[in-house]
């Protein structure tokens, strides 16, 4: 059917996990609390169906060499409840401006979309991040590894499970029109119930969208999706 990600990257219920930091752009402290996440149905985030065809190897190797630059472009894309895209926004550029608006007119305009879904099953606005890694066809070497995607929420914890560097989750939330997460559902599972319910409980009550506004810059409440990452400077 498609991917929801793309790159064209035991406590008992009311126990605590430890201390912990988020870093995106600001330190805070906070404790990881689980949820209780059964009995309920899952939030379905929009799902890209020809993430392949969006961007070609001539939009990546001509438009970077034509600009010298090289790197990732990351853009937000409002997916209303037909599958169509409303908005296109640049989350983190390149550095380049013209490989940036390349990167949002191919997701707009080349994108085919399934459109979220909440827990019913009901259609719904949805956000779906794409990530454009550009590079230089000069400096290519077919036998690097592409890079690993960098998460997009890192979570520091005094502790990971045994043997285990990080661990991460890929959570789906429902924000509301004023941009707070209201909903969490588990899409990719850490393989731990803890780290799984722990990283929805601190993104519920720590992390604040901005409201997501359509062409007529009306809010609704969208689906997004996001990839959470724990680590920590001791290992299990």
């Amino acid at each position: 059917m498609g991917d929801p990600t793309s790159e064209t990257s035991v406590n008992s219920p009311g126990s605590q996990l430890p201390e912990s930091t988020i870093r995106n752009g600001e330190r805070r402290m906070f404790w990881l609390v689980m949820l209780v996440l059964g009995g309920q149905g899952t939030l379905t985030p929009v799902i890209v169906r020809n993430a392949s065809e969006m961007l070609t190897s001539d939009d990546y190797v001509s438009r970077a060499v034509g600009t010298g630059k090289s790197g990732y472009t990351v853009v937000e894309i409002l997916i209303d409840p037909t599958g169509k895209p409303q908005t296109c926004g640049v989350v983190s550029t390149s550095g380049s401006k013209d490989l940036d608006l390349k990167a949002c007119a191919a997701g707009v305009l080349q994108g085919k979309y399934a459109p979220a879904t909440d827990e019913t099953g009901s259609p719904m606005y949805g956000v779906y991040r794409m990530r454009v890694r550009w590079h230089m066809e000069l400096f290519f070497d077919a036998s690097t590894p592409t890079p690993k995607v960098p998460a997009d929420i890192v979570l520091e914890v005094a502790k990971l499970p045994a043997g285990q560097r990080s661990v991460a989750v890929t959570l789906a939330y429902l924000v509301g029109e004023d941009g707070a997460i209201r909903r969490c559902s588990v899409i990719t599972s850490s393989g731990s119930a803890p780290f799984d319910t722990g990283a929805c409980s601190s993104m519920i009550k720590h992390y604040r969208y901005a409201p997501a506004k359509d062409k007529a810059d009306k809010a609704w409440p969208v689906i997004r999706m996001q990839r959470i990452e724990f680590t920590s400077t001791k290992l299990g």
